[in-house]
């Protein structure tokens, strides 16, 4: 039997209160400052369940990045940002819910957990792709923290 459904979960722990690091990953328009695997186009101006976002994605070792057109599932400043999007426009074929939650570990570090949950009949074909796409994740946790450590989320 084919498993129709994967998770992928990454974090890492930065060394910055949760404000810091929240200045910088809340504001899409500067993600390709940090890291390329991850860039978001026409940011809307306020991000809430149901907006539509333009996200390209682009693992390590792919040449061309592909773009998703996910909505926003869930948005809480400072906490969370959640999107999830459809292959096809359908349920059916692939549905990945992508996330990124940060959790305060004291005044100056903070738990970022980032990953997306995949579902539906594709996901068995995908593999190779989702494993490079783990990469991308752990790229931008790393281009992330750095980024806030050295200063770039500083309010």
């Amino acid at each position: 039997m084919l498993v129709d459904r994967m998770a992928l979960r990454t974090q890492i722990e930065i060394n910055a209160p949760a404000e810091r690091v929240w200045s910088l990953m809340g504001n899409l328009r500067e993600w390709g400052s940090f890291n390329s695997f991850l860039k978001v186009e026409d940011v809307p101006d306020t991000l809430e369940p149901g907006k539509p976002l333009r996200v390209h994605f682009q693992p390590p070792g792919h040449s061309k990045p592909t773009l998703m057109t996910p909505q926003v599932v869930n948005y809480v400043p400072g906490t969370e940002l959640r999107w999830r999007g459809k292959l096809m426009g359908s349920n059916l074929f692939f549905v990945g819910e992508h996330f990124f939650t940060l959790q305060p570990m004291g005044p100056e570090k903070t738990l970022l957990l980032h990953g997306e949950d995949f579902k539906g009949c594709l996901v068995p074909l995908l593999g190779s792709l989702l494993a490079d796409a783990r990469k991308g994740f752990e790229e931008f946790n790393q281009g992330l923290k750095n980024a806030v450590e050295e200063g770039l989320g500083a309010p």
